[in-house]
């Protein structure tokens, strides 16, 4: 495991994962100085929303984990659309509550602010082109590094054929 090569929206994507978990505990709704949880008020959205948070963290973990990118690109390709998935079931609940005459309380906004991150997250690694180099240093973004593991060859131009056979 290498945290050197996690970037700033693998730490935003797990940093929202988590956080996006303890907003399924906060209080969602209230009425008559009582509160109610995700778990305790939603029906499906709950595990949907803790599913979606999964893939913050996963993100961070295969990024570190892994050898080559593919799998945590992989994984931030489909958490940019979880994390959509996570904005439209959070703000359907933060607008409609479950029942009538129930107020939102914090914990909506709270996982609202965390399902934006986790579509941040994700949306950033897949947007950073760099890779880091054996001396630990990052690449430049889309700048062809000779040192980055691709050998570049400078091709001749092609010579123009006579059309005549010797």
């Amino acid at each position: 495991m290498d945290l050197r090569k996690e970037r700033n929206g693998d730490w935003i994507a797990l940093a929202s994962g988590v956080l996006m978990i303890v907003a399924l505990f906060l209080p969602w709704y209230g009425a008559g100085g009582e509160t109610a949880s995700a778990w305790q008020q939603l029906s499906i959205v709950d595990v949907l929303l803790f599913i979606c948070a999964l893939f913050g963290v996963a993100q961070w973990f295969f990024v570190a984990q892994q050898s080559t990118p593919a799998m945590s690109l992989a994984i931030a390709g489909l958490g940019a659309w979880v994390g959509i998935v996570a904005v439209i079931l959070t703000l359907i609940r933060v607008v409609d509550s479950p029942a009538d005459g129930l107020g939102l309380e914090y914990g909506a906004l709270v996982a609202l602010a965390a399902s934006v991150g986790l579509f941040t997250g994700a949306w950033r690694h897949l947007g950073d082109e760099r890779i880091r180099m054996p001396d630990g240093r990052w690449s430049r973004p889309a700048a062809g590094d000779i040192g980055a593991g691709v050998e570049v060859k400078t091709l001749r131009p092609p010579r123009a054929d006579t059309g005549t056979s010797e």
